[in-house]
């Protein structure tokens, strides 16, 4: 009797949560703040555990489950940790051959996103591209330099007032750096609105050599040696990457495609359209400078990993409001269709060796069930 009703009290839960996914009687005042955001958050988060805890894996529990947090949610020892361990990895070996630049392990996985580029963008492959690739800088950081704390994300939303006295932008000893220094001019390529554009003054990576790029060299992979970058841009991050723009791009989309079109800002949606750069580009360009503007080489920039931990962050919030009807692919396996390709299946092989390994796109869809993943957002 106990068993039937618990499966009964996820039935009605399952019920709720729809409803919560498509938008019932959010007050607008709630989207604005983000109140409405964290109540879809735990309801997703309940949800993927009361999901767990019915049909554990032979890997995957509520015992051993990691919850991903967001960066100032995390203590500051926990993440000078976090960037040690990043620092390690950029002084690991590189594991591609027969490239003059990259020169360690953490530009290794910038040499694996500028070959995936034009099929993992605008694409079928979008989302859970990304979400094996985070996970695989995850297991770096753990396997390779020992580090045992929670993975971060960065919610944009919550700096949208000031990106540069973000605690991740700060400055401090527990942040990803401070902004570039201030330069007379907007550089080419970046976008009006920014307050720095030079190198990195203070803080964690400050010292860091970006080895190669950009996509526009004439050689992308030869080896060119240079500061990091940014390029911090308040505007960017309060039109397209708000609690707002977080909150209606999960709300506004019922099925996988109107989702990713939505959360990129894809054109080729009328619906996407009033998102603009929408909430990818958004955190992208809050960041830019080089190489977090340089659509190829973002990876080389220490913050991509959290903006894209937001990124997956919202998939998993949506995907687990209404978990038994988005477990589904939609579009063609290249960037905006071009050139005209067929559609992806989520029987399709992601190969991501040497960086990491090969699983079909339906091992990636869950972050707690038959899936090398077991992780939750907070």
């Amino acid at each position: 009797m106990g068993f039937v009703k618990q499966l009964l009290s996820f039935a009605l839960l399952g019920a709720s949560l729809r409803g919560l996914a498509l938008g019932d009687d959010f007050p607008q005042e709630d989207i604005e703040s983000g109140k409405a955001l964290q109540q879809l958050s735990q309801t997703a988060y309940n949800n993927a555990l009361a999901r767990l805890e019915a049909s554990p894996s032979s890997t995957c529990t509520k015992d051993n489950v990691r919850v991903r947090k967001e960066w100032r949610n995390i203590p500051g020892e926990e993440r000078t940790a976090y960037v040690r361990a990043v620092n390690c990895l950029m002084t690991s070996p590189n594991v591609y051959e027969n490239v003059t630049g990259p020169r360690t392990m953490f530009d290794s996985f910038g040499v694996l996103h500028y070959y995936l580029t034009p099929a993992v963008h605008n694409s079928a492959y979008f989302l859970l591209f990304h979400r094996l690739y985070v996970w695989t800088f995850e297991e770096k950081l753990r396997t390779m330099c020992g580090y045992e704390g929670a993975f971060p994300y960065w919610e944009w939303g919550l700096d949208a007032a000031s990106v540069e006295t973000s605690p991740v932008f700060d400055g401090s000893e527990t942040s990803l750096g401070s902004n570039g220094e201030k330069t007379n001019s907007t550089r080419p390529g970046f976008f009006p609105g920014g307050s720095g554009g030079g190198c990195v003054t203070d803080g964690p990576f400050k010292n860091y050599t970006v080895n190669f790029g950009p996509n526009t060299a004439a050689d992308p992979l030869a080896y060119n040696p240079r500061c990091l970058k940014r390029d911090l841009n308040t505007p960017i991050c309060a039109q397209w990457a708000s609690l707002r723009n977080t909150t209606e791009t999960i709300l506004e989309s019922p099925d996988i495609a109107l989702f990713q079109a939505n959360i990129q800002g894809d054109f080729r949606w009328p619906e996407a359209r009033k998102f603009g750069f929408a909430v990818h580009g958004g955190g992208h360009f809050a960041i830019a400078g080089d190489p977090g503007g340089d659509f190829y080489f973002s990876p080389l920039e220490p913050v991509f990993y959290l903006h894209h931990g937001q990124i997956d962050r919202m998939y998993f919030i949506w995907q687990n409001l209404d978990w038994q009807n988005r477990q589904t692919m939609a579009g063609t396996i290249t960037m905006m269709n071009m050139p005209a390709s067929r559609n992806g299946t989520l029987d399709d092989v992601l190969d991501i060796r040497p960086v990491g390994e090969s699983y079909t796109y339906r091992e990636l869809l869950d972050t707690v069930g038959d899936s090398p993943f077991c992780f939750v957002y907070e």
